[in-house]
């Protein structure tokens, strides 16, 4: 097993919902971050390029950059989420959004595949019909989504259309359930440590364990799918008694609300989170009759160069599938 940490996790990872005042997490698009991105779009859309065609070289920000990297130092270093307000969608056509998307997002990392496909974009909208049919991944239907992680470093979603009620989205501060496990129930830092079995989509779980907590060049890394934990032990067997006490303990703070923020995207909005301090969910939502009013997300995977992992950790955790294609504009 890894070397665990035994004292609190201190400094900027660590917040809770006080440390923030309503609104004040929120970075709100400039006029001159807007016209920024609307040029880089008329420059890609000259040379042909739309959304997964180039990279950051032919999608030059030199006033909106600027602002990236510092969010993008947060992200990684901070307190691990940001919210961007202010694109401005309603005169935009969704292939020019998805191409604005895919441009700011180059320059925070690398896009990687979110499925089988090979998509590099995904609509986080309703897929079938039946919301509770076990064929939709959590992305396409409208169940409530506990908290969680993705297989990637940075997890985006771009909000392009509202439900017609719910689908509120929640993070949640790894560091602060850290503390709460390491001061109440230490017993079960072993555990989480060790890890659980995944079930992976059809019939497949993982061979081994995939840890939730990773201690690696001084910091604690967080990864948690209690829903795949759940459909693994449904097909394998129960967990051990302790096993099964510290999955529950986990579970059940991370619902406490002093260690979530909660937060209503607007059309417009670009919500970025590290998938290692915090996990992210959703309430359940209702939707409008017309397709063509549903609820619209756009989703993003990326992976940070930058971003060393336990190569252990980052078996499962970092999905490691990248464009067959070369980029263009490179």
């Amino acid at each position: 097993m890894s070397e665990m940490k035994t004292v609190p996790i201190a400094g900027r990872s660590l917040w809770t919902r006080d440390d923030f005042s309503a609104g004040d997490w929120i970075n709100h698009l400039h006029a001159s971050d807007i016209a920024d991105l609307e040029a880089a779009l008329a420059g890609v859309k000259a040379r042909g390029l739309g959304c997964g065609d180039f990279d950051r070289n032919a999608f030059p920000l030199p006033v909106f950059g600027q602002r990236l990297a510092s969010m993008r130092e947060e992200l990684i270093h901070g307190r691990g989420f940001a919210l961007l307000r202010g694109l401005p969608v309603e005169r935009l056509s969704l292939a020019d959004i998805e191409t604005i998307y895919w441009g700011i997002g180059t320059h925070l990392g690398t896009a990687i595949t979110q499925n089988d496909q090979g998509d590099v974009l995904t609509h986080v909208t309703m897929h079938l019909s039946e919301p509770g049919q076990l064929a939709a991944r959590g992305y396409q239907d409208r169940r409530y989504q506990e908290p969680h992680n993705d297989r990637a470093d940075l997890v985006g979603l771009l909000c392009v259309r509202t439900a017609r009620s719910g689908g509120a989205s929640s993070i949640v501060n790894s560091a602060s359930l850290y503390n709460d496990i390491l001061r109440n129930h230490p017993e079960y830092l072993p555990v989480f440590y060790r890890g659980f079995r995944l079930h992976r989509g059809g019939t497949v779980v993982t061979d081994e364990p995939v840890k939730v907590f990773s201690y690696f060049m001084g910091k604690v890394y967080v990864w948690f799918s209690s829903r795949n934990i759940e459909r693994a032990v449904a097909q394998e067997g129960p967990l051990t008694a302790i096993e099964q006490a510290a999955f529950d303990y986990l579970s059940a703070i991370a619902m406490k609300p002093q260690y979530r923020l909660d937060m209503e995207l607007q059309p417009g909005d670009i919500q970025f989170v590290s998938n290692y301090t915090v996990l992210h969910s959703r309430t359940a939502y209702e939707d409008f009759e017309e397709r063509e009013r549903w609820r619209l997300l756009l989703r993003l995977w990326l992976n940070l160069e930058d971003q060393p992992l336990e190569p252990a950790f980052a078996k499962f955790t970092r999905r490691t599938v990248y464009p067959d294609r070369p980029l263009a504009g490179a």
